[in-house]
């Protein structure tokens, strides 16, 4: 890690504190598309989930009424 000289004027510190504000707004900024795109999956996990559950239904339905119908 290098060292670097602290700034020695108030418009060298003005840009150090400009600096570091424009990294906190871009770094909060990733922050809540990572949230969005975590809900996003989330949902989809969600509606994934709802699916494999139907199809486990129709699926048990299905066998059940082979079962019937083969006991004829």
């Amino acid at each position: 890690m290098t060292k670097s000289k602290k700034p020695t004027t108030v418009e060298g510190w003005e840009k150090v504190c400009s600096n570091l504000d424009a990294a906190l707004h871009l770094s909060m900024q990733q922050e809540n598309e990572l949230i969005e795109d975590f809900e996003e999956l989330k949902e989809k996990y969600d509606n994934l989930n709802t699916a494999m559950i139907q199809a486990a239904g129709i699926i048990n339905y299905l066998e059940m009424k082979l079962e019937r119908a083969n006991s004829v």
